[in-house]
């Protein structure tokens, strides 16, 4: 082959190697940008919920918490309209009247007079356009006490919302909790199916060969219809849990929670009493709360006594009167204006009004009296519930030691009882008795580590600690 030749051959060669390569860096790079378009439009699967994201979405989409959140903004829009009363209020005013005998645009002096009376300006269509300013210059402290109230209320305000958020987590937490609390009873409980399932088949075919009695064949098949129908019913309790709780964070598919571990350093053994948080109590808001509706119905009294003060009330105005001359004027037809203004004082003081400034102190008196009552209420509640709380966590504590100790004992009594009757030694109901017994003791032992965790929450929600925790 010849130079000429060579390269002929060679240089088609080579450039249809470079295309080759030019093709094959566009396809993967087409490849990587395709991948990178499916990372972003294809949502990777979601991630269980934490008891902690639970709550952060519970704050977030809560509608009711949302409402609460309106109201302190209520608050505010309220102490801004009582402030700008203080201000009074700026009209423009304008009117027409008719009458049937003309009148001045002005009110008559002696100084129109002697200019001449065939000068001043009559009409039978008088009109009027003006500005007016009213302000109340003493009510007597009404004001005053009406702002002073709204500013207590943002502060009753205020503190709802955190009782709100409050309540708010502590319901999220317990349901968060009940609902793992079931999910493991249900997989107990599907674990104990299994084995009844299996220990009916095996006794069904030792019927069919004759080593065993028909009736220990229906009592198998009893306790695993049972068994299934309790599983059923376990079911459709975490359903109904999972539906409230999407409620409560305001999503609706249903969603997939993280496990909360329950080792026994998850449980705290140590016996507690209420006097334990008695230092706690005094700045708890729902207190405070009581306290600032009695300070508001307090004021509310004063501010119905204000009605036995005098009303002393400033009214400026400024406008034109116009209209046309009528026909006994000398400048018939001829429209004329004239500029009027005034400023005065008004007092009115109500001296006698068939008792109905009495009634509504009465009745502002009886709603101090009410909200004293309910300050005292919520104060015996509280401690009520302190004192169930702390009931609640011991007895939730002695619960799951001796459910622990139930379980160990339980679990052995029903190995002890599979060998003897695989031996011959024990009839199927003591069998059956045994598994039972261990089943129970399982879901015992499951529901006492979530009730510590549940009546831990009640105690946090009661000091408002639940958000901190």
């Amino acid at each position: 082959m010849n130079r000429k030749s060579f390269w002929q051959s060679t240089v088609p060669l080579c450039l249809s190697t470079k295309t080759i390569d030019l093709s094959r860096l566009q396809y993967l790079l087409l490849v990587g940008i395709l991948c990178q378009l499916l990372l972003v439009v294809v949502p990777a699967e979601s991630a269980d919920l934490t008891i902690e994201k639970c709550i952060e979405l519970a704050l977030q989409n809560n509608p009711d918490l949302q409402k609460q959140r309106l109201n302190l903004k209520l608050a505010d829009e309220d102490i801004a309209d009582q402030k700008s009363l203080n201000f009074g209020s700026l009209n423009i005013v304008s009117s027409y009247t008719y009458y049937n005998l003309p009148r001045t645009l002005a009110p008559m002096t002696p100084g129109l007079v002697t200019t001449g009376p065939e000068k001043v300006p009559t009409t039978e269509n008088f009109f009027n356009a003006g500005i007016v300013y009213e302000v109340a210059l003493f009510t007597g402290f009404a004001r005053t006490r009406t702002l002073e109230i709204a500013a207590l209320q943002k502060e009753i305000s205020g503190k709802n919302l955190k009782l709100s958020r409050e309540q708010l987590i502590y319901n999220v937490k317990t349901l968060y909790v009940n609902i793992l609390s079931l999910q493991f009873q249900k997989k107990a409980q599907t674990t104990y199916v299994e084995a009844l399932q299996r220990l009916h088949d095996n006794v069904t075919r030792e019927v069919r060969l004759g080593k065993k009695a028909r009736i220990d064949q229906l009592k198998t098949a009893a306790d695993l219809k049972n068994a299934e129908a309790q599983q059923t019913r376990i079911e459709a309790n975490i359903t109904i849990l999972k539906a409230s709780l999407n409620n409560l964070l305001g999503i609706e598919s249903p969603a997939k929670l993280k496990d909360v571990t329950l080792s026994p350093k998850a449980i705290d053994s140590k016996m507690v009493t209420e006097k334990d948080f008695t230092g706690e109590l005094a700045g708890l808001e729902r207190l405070q709360s009581a306290q600032l509706a009695v300070e508001k119905n307090t004021k509310l009294i004063q501010k119905e006594s204000s009605s036995l003060y005098p009303q002393i009330v400033l009214n400026t105005g400024y406008g034109q009167n116009f209209g046309p001359n009528d026909s006994s004027n000398k400048n018939s037809g001829d429209w004329e204006n004239q500029e009027v203004w005034q400023a005065g004082l008004n007092m009115k003081w109500n001296i006698f009004d068939f008792g109905h400034t009495k009634a509504k102190l009465r009745k502002a008196r009886i709603l101090e009296n009410q909200s004293r009552h309910d300050q005292t209420k919520t104060e015996l509640e509280l401690k009520r519930a302190l004192k169930e709380a702390v009931t609640n966590i011991n007895t939730a504590v002695t619960d799951y030691k001796s459910a622990e100790a139930e379980l160990e004992l339980t679990k052995e009594t029903e190995t002890i009882e599979d060998l003897r009757f695989a031996q011959g030694a024990a009839d199927i109901n003591d069998l059956l008795a045994a598994k039972a017994r261990n089943r129970l003791a399982e879901s015992r032992f499951i529901a006492a580590g979530y009730s510590y965790k549940n009546a831990r929450f009640y105690l946090d929600y009661l000091l408002e600690n639940g958000e901190n925790r």
